[in-house]
């Protein structure tokens, strides 16, 4: 339901601290990310705790 878009300002901000290259790594994550949590949601796929952080 996020939509999927970047305001001038943040893709300004983004441009002054990481490289063209640096963006794409960035933007490709963040979609695959994306992707993977969509499937998991689709097939009621709950965490398994391997990212919890114990003190």
């Amino acid at each position: 339901m996020t939509p999927a878009s970047v305001d001038d300002d943040l893709r300004s901000r983004i441009a002054a601290n990481f490289s063209e290259k640096q963006v794409v790594e960035l933007t490709h994550f963040i979609a695959w990310e994306n992707a993977r949590a969509r499937f998991n949601r689709g097939f009621d796929i709950q965490p398994d705790g391997y990212t919890q952080i114990s003190n």
